[in-house]
């Protein structure tokens, strides 16, 4: 087992590397969106943050500061969301982590519970993606997604289906979007440990996922912000388009089932 390091050791980027850029992050009110949006205050950045909670969005702004500011959106509401990015003008960065699923043997979901997952994690992300394009020239794009979709999750049937769309949009779009030069990046963490996921999954089940993982730990939350906030600010702009998995290899072997 591989020690999981100290939040200040993931912290690469030097003060000021975001400063005079404007971001939107989904998802802002808790988990990953509120870890991402104050490291990404952190280093200088003007970040808007949406969500479905209003408390958790507040939440975030009392630790945020001023630089950021929050409008309680559901990114399903297509014309919403469309008409909430038109009036932000440019962005530098678009981070997409709204998303979540429930765990249930593909046999046991819903068409109803099947849609309304992959539509919060596919079809409504790939709409604001859309509306965002045109203030997105020369920016950056962040898809949050799970690790290894491609290998299949038990117990995750629908989440992992629409995430792997995601993966492969993030391909197409970056080779659609080039002559725009907006770079985008997928990328997959492990078992980060939020609140969330412990409403999800049980700890037992989270001790075993996380016990099958080749360094035997999971993701820190500022590992994660750390990871946005770096290819939103073109250190790796050489790249795009690509699923980069920051899960501790868990995408090296087989899924530890989530219904077993």
């Amino acid at each position: 087992m591989t020690a999981a390091p100290r939040p200040a050791d993931c912290r690469v980027l030097p003060a000021g590397a975001l400063r005079d850029r404007t971001a939107l992050v989904t998802g802002a009110g808790s988990g990953i969106g509120r870890a991402v949006t104050l490291r990404l205050v952190e280093l200088g950045a003007s970040v808007v943050g949406v969500g479905r909670r209003p408390d958790g969005l507040a939440e975030t702004a009392g630790l945020a500061g001023e630089r950021f500011r929050y409008t309680p959106l559901d990114i399903r509401d297509r014309e919403a969301a469309a008409a909430f990015v038109a009036g932000l003008g440019g962005l530098d960065l678009l981070v997409n982590n709204a998303g979540g699923q429930f765990v249930a043997p593909a046999a046991d979901i819903s068409r109803r519970g099947f849609d309304a997952v992959a539509d919060l994690n596919l079809t409504a992300l790939a709409s604001l993606l859309q509306a965002a394009r045109p203030g997105l020239a020369g920016g950056r794009v962040v898809n949050l997604s799970l690790s290894a979709p491609e290998r299949g999750i038990a117990g995750l049937a629908h989440s992992a289906a629409a995430r792997a769309g995601v993966a492969a949009l993030t391909r197409s779009l970056a080779r659609e979007w080039r002559d725009d030069g907006i770079h985008l990046f997928c990328l997959a963490p492990g078992t980060v440990l939020t609140a969330g996921v412990g409403d999800e999954l049980p700890p037992e089940v989270l001790d075993r996922v996380v016990a099958t993982t080749p360094l035997g730990r999971d993701t820190m939350l500022a590992e994660v912000a750390e990871w946005v906030a770096a290819l939103g600010s073109g250190v790796a702009d050489a790249v795009s388009g690509a699923l980069i998995e920051l899960d501790g290899g868990s995408g090296l072997v087989s899924a530890a089932s989530l219904t077993g």
